[in-house]
């Protein structure tokens, strides 16, 4: 045992000393499953950082970001993009332990191996959507292990997007004379809805609306910058089934979350992002939790 750690240790110190860049891929346990993390960075010395992606279930977000945004961050830190619990290349996990107590759980048994992997005492952390809230439930119990936070699109408080995403996509309907549109959510009627399936409905008409109003982000993303980037060489069907499983089986406990209050107990720095033209989590929705936020921001 000694003799491996020692291995261990001069590898680290040599690989530091080196000032190498990395690209690896980790898999890392975590109650019995296994997470999959690609760790990328232009120089192995420069600070870490995790990224945690949104959804949760999101695995084109997850490519997204790391084709479009992860090539600047990794000029400046060693980037570890978590595929998160069930989701794209980590493995599939029965639907029992897909709750928000195990994906915090998974966090902190990421950041704890980055820390060792790469000697550090802290890491930074960033969140987008799901991933920013799901930070700030980390930072609650364990904001000891992170130098600073970045928050983009995230909500503090979930119980309040769904009415006002939905009554959002209602007026843009109105407003793009999309009759098919307006009918279709007029059908399902205000939120609460109790499926998974139900509350993607005016999500993605949301979407497709934006789009035809040319204010959207799809126009500007596109799958061959993707796939060279990543290195992914095609999005696997298996990849879908696996995010509508995670969407299915957290849906009801997603909607339940709010730490607008409980932010005041967080002192570290945070940044917090919010797109101007959100229209899932506007800043209207930010607000409190950033005004109660405890730390600097």
């Amino acid at each position: 045992m000694v003799i491996c750690m020692t291995i261990i240790i001069s590898n680290a110190v040599h690989a530091v000393e080196k000032n190498e860049a990395i690209n690896k891929e980790f898999t890392v346990k975590s109650g019995g499953e296994d997470l999959y993390i690609k760790v990328q960075g232009k120089n192995i010395n420069n600070p870490v950082l995790l990224f945690l992606h949104g959804g949760p279930g999101d695995h084109m977000g997850l490519l997204y970001f790391q084709a479009y945004a992860g090539p600047e961050l990794e000029k400046h830190f060693v980037v570890g993009y978590l595929h998160q619990r069930g989701v794209c290349r980590s493995s599939s996990v029965p639907a029992s332990s897909l709750t928000i107590e195990h994906y915090l759980k998974d966090v902190d048994y990421v950041v704890a191996f980055l820390k060792e992997k790469f000697n550090k005492d802290k890491i930074f952390l960033l969140g987008h959507s799901f991933g920013g809230t799901l930070g700030n439930m980390y930072l609650l119990k364990h904001e000891d292990n992170i130098e600073k936070f970045i928050s983009a699109g995230s909500a503090f408080s979930t119980i309040s997007i769904d009415e006002n995403g939905y009554k959002t996509v209602l007026q843009l309907a109105k407003k793009a004379n999309n009759q098919r549109a307006v009918e279709r959510l007029k059908s399902l009627g205000l939120p609460p809805h109790e499926t998974f399936q139900e509350g993607m409905i005016w999500r993605m008409l949301g979407m497709n609306i934006v789009e035809r109003m040319n204010e959207g982000i799809l126009k500007n993303l596109h799958m061959s910058k993707v796939m060279s980037v990543t290195g992914i060489a095609r999005i696997e069907p298996e990849w879908q089934r696996k995010s509508m499983a995670v969407g299915n089986a957290m849906w009801s406990e997603l909607n339940t979350i709010d730490i607008e209050e409980k932010v005041k107990n967080i002192s570290i720095p945070v940044l917090i992002i919010a797109g101007a033209k959100d229209i899932f989590v506007p800043f209207k929705l930010m607000k409190k939790g950033y005004e109660n936020y405890g730390g600097e921001k």
